[in-house]
């Protein structure tokens, strides 16, 4: 029986490309094994995530639940531009005109568990392939698969559900990607199903299922359509079989979606790529392994240049006007403000994005003036946006649960530089947003923009302001260590007063221009 595990642990694993012919053969076989019509579309994606979009937006059709987590996903930039791409591709492959008419033609859900609200299946293509795999054996009782942690196949399952369902991108969507048809009807099932079938014809639905899974990933069933994933182009295991990397994504699909793993455990790409930015006080939690490569990476001990700071950054910058502001830094720097210049004319992500590529070196000339001056100019934006919006909100009823924005008060370069004494160096950012913006705080209520018991969290935003930083500091949150962090918001469940996770935190000292948001799912940077 070792053998025939032993090629179920291989498609499992399998990066190969689907034999997308193959697999819809099988899943014509599998429909007609169940007494169902053929489906008249197969909907395929580069990865699971676009995958369980595509089963989300259909089921939402007759499903209140589903139909609720849309409206949330609809919320989220990043999401939203997601499912539009969804929509398009399945539109495109069904040649339906509009999306109301491709609902129409797709069918209801035949997924077991995922319906939460909707009509169960007239017919269940699970329950079929049940009812056929116990025919394989004299004693049902045999039939029953008993979580083994020692069986290499049980484990390698068990552990890449757990990582593709953990993964903080794509929070929201992640934890159904394991309720695709293969929770039900497990590799490790198959392989003792086919050992157990060995010498005999197996029973139609089952040998379908099979062929099925040898030739593509994930899958759910519809009434007259199946959404099915491809195989990742890239799979990375340790010797147990178990989704691992050092220094990159663990898995990669065709479209880009990457999956980040330690020894089958579910990671943060910032945790692979920056552990130096782990907080020490969470770090130790990690295993004996990843700590050893988080120091193995980290900066600290590396010979480097010493870094010579400008003198523009203990200067008094004026704040008033920002004409006297940039005045004084173009004085600073000869006239010459190139970034600043290319920001203003409209080049806002991409002179970011150079800015963080200097490192630590845009605290040095002739960058930290000129880094300043966008940080500045960057601010007074955000201001000015936080007003408007602000207003708004106000104009359509909503109630602040707090002040929803305080200015920055006349001492805050002095609690800047004490804060970095304390704590260690501020990103560019977040120090011209303390002195600049202050500190903003939109939690609140509105029936329709916060809906109460609503199924997804608005996140808003939310920044403290520097003297609660200091408070934490003075009552010696800091630990003897060469890193710590600066906690800026709660997460989005305690916005709305829900038990959730860890605040939303940047790592210090930062000497970059810019740092990414530690805790949060959506990637941001300040």
């Amino acid at each position: 029986m070792n053998h025939k595990r032993d090629e179920w642990l291989s498609h499992l694993l399998s990066s190969e490309p689907a034999n997308r012919a193959q697999a819809e053969s099988a899943l014509r076989d599998l429909y007609a094994a169940t007494g169902l019509p053929a489906p008249n579309y197969f909907f395929w994606f580069d990865s699971p995530f676009k995958t369980v979009l595509a089963m989300i937006l259909l089921t939402a059709v007759k499903d209140s639940f589903m139909r609720q987590m849309v409206a949330g996903l609809e919320r989220i930039a990043t999401e939203r531009k997601l499912l539009v791409v969804v929509r398009e591709e399945m539109l495109r492959a069904s040649s339906q005109p509009n999306w109301d008419a491709l609902a129409r033609v797709t069918g209801e859900s035949l997924s077991t568990g995922v319906t939460l609200s909707g009509p169960m299946p007239a017919k269940s293509i699970h329950a079929e392939v049940t009812v056929s795999r116990l025919k394989l054996y004299s004693n049902v009782t045999d039939a029953v698969s008993h979580f083994d942690e020692k069986d290499p196949l049980q484990r390698a399952e068990h552990y890449l559900r757990n990582v593709m369902s953990g993964q903080t991108r794509w929070g929201t969507i992640n934890p159904l990607i394991p309720s695709s048809f293969n929770r039900h009807y497990t590799f490790s099932m198959m392989a003792a199903d086919e050992a157990a079938a060995e010498g005999r014809e197996a029973p139609p639905a089952v040998a379908a299922a099979w062929q099925l899974a040898r030739s593509a990933g994930a899958w759910w069933p519809f009434a007259h359509s199946v959404v099915i994933s491809d195989r990742p182009v890239e799979l990375h295991v340790n010797t147990d079989h178990l989704l691992h990397r050092e220094g990159g994504p663990a898995a990669l699909f065709r479209d880009g979606m990457q999956v980040w793993g330690w020894n089958g455990h579910a990671m943060r790409e910032e945790w692979i790529m920056r552990p130096e930015t782990i907080p020490a006080r969470d770090l130790k939690h990690f295993d004996a392994a990843f700590r050893a490569y988080a120091a193995a990476r980290s900066p600290v001990g590396n010979p480097k240049t010493k870094l010579k700071p400008s003198s523009i950054l203990q200067k008094e910058v004026p704040q008033a006007a920002a004409e006297e502001q940039i005045a004084e830094l173009r004085k600073h720097n000869d006239g010459r403000l190139p970034f600043f210049d290319r920001y203003v004319a409209g080049e806002h992500e991409v002179v970011w994005w150079e800015l963080v590529q200097l490192g630590s070196s845009v605290r040095e000339d002739p960058h930290a003036a000129d880094a300043l001056a966008v940080a500045y100019e960057t601010m007074r934006r955000v201001k000015a946006n936080i007003l408007r919006v602000t207003a708004q909100l106000k104009a359509l009823g909503y109630t602040f649960a707090h002040e929803p924005h305080e200015l920055p008060g006349p001492k805050v370069r002095r609690q800047i530089a004490q804060l970095e004494k304390m704590a260690g160096i501020l990103p560019l950012s977040l120090r011209a947003f303390y002195e600049v913006v202050g500190a903003v705080d939109w939690t609140g209520q509105h029936p329709g923009l916060v809906p109460r018991m609503d199924s997804v969290a608005p996140d808003p935003l939310v920044v403290f302001p520097i003297q609660d930083a200091l408070d934490e500091c003075k009552n010696g949150w800091r630990e003897e260590s060469d890193t710590a962090t600066i906690v800026i918001a709660p997460d989005d469940l305690h916005k709305s007063d829900t038990s959730g996770g860890p605040p939303y935190e940047i790592s210090v000292p930062d000497l970059n221009a810019d740092s990414k948001l530690l805790n949060e799912r959506h990637d941001c940077i300040l």
